[in-house]
């Protein structure tokens, strides 16, 4: 046991230095009382750690741009790019940690920001449409094959997963706003992808219409 001469007092456990006078301890120290647990880093540490170095990267390529336009009176295109990204990536990152314990959040959410990405990386390299011709077509097709697998990997109810089914439905249909103004040059795979949506649509309302139902009042509280 450890001894303070100044307290003149005895101290349980192994300690650097006495906790009422901060002088030095004799003695042998012994095992502590109860176990030290290790620190953990919250949740909201690391969201704090990732907002920081967002904002910290924004920042500077902000003021490079600014610097490069009105000093060496060059634009670098492809810095307001690079800031969107790493703007979606700290969206991407915020939603993966507070809904890691949602596999099917995540990976929905995740598949949307691959759109948005696929989006801005088009557009910014000149607009060849493969976006919306290709990759957001088939995103949707795979978030809906993987919300069903999901459902019956967990042998979930369908009014559980309706809600990811019924918003896939609505945003699928945004996909007319490229076709009709003719931003979306080979239209099959996206009219395919909305044409399969509004059949899933039909299928749920007329087959499962109770499900649709109690799903519909869980998500408006009815």
């Amino acid at each position: 046991m450890q001894y303070c001469p100044k307290c003149k007092m005895k101290i349980r456990g192994y300690k650097v230095e006495c906790p009422l006078c901060q002088g030095r301890l004799s003695g042998e120290p012994e095992d502590a009382a109860y176990p030290i647990l290790k620190k953990h880093v919250s949740r909201v540490s690391i969201l704090k750690i990732v907002t920081f170095l967002m904002l910290s990267i924004e920042i500077i390529l902000f003021n490079t741009r600014f610097i490069a336009s009105h000093q060496v009176k060059t634009t670098i295109s492809w810095i307001p790019f690079v800031m969107a990204i790493v703007f979606v990536a700290w969206l991407d990152a915020v939603f993966g940690i507070t809904l890691r314990n949602n596999i099917l959040k995540v990976v929905t959410f995740e598949a949307y920001v691959g759109m948005v990405v696929c989006f801005i990386a088009d557009k910014m390299s000149g607009y060849k449409a493969w976006s919306v011709t290709w990759a957001i077509p088939f995103i949707f097709i795979g978030i809906g094959i993987f919300t069903f697998i999901m459902g019956l990997a967990t042998h979930a109810h369908l009014e559980d997963y309706m809600y990811y089914l019924v918003f896939s439905v609505v945003c699928s249909q945004a996909q007319w706003i490229f076709v009709l103004n003719e931003k979306n040059f080979f239209m099959w795979p996206a009219v395919i992808c909305m044409t399969l949506y509004l059949l899933l649509a039909v299928a749920v309302v007329v087959f499962r219409f109770r499900d649709f139902k109690n799903a519909s009042a869980k998500m408006w509280n009815f």
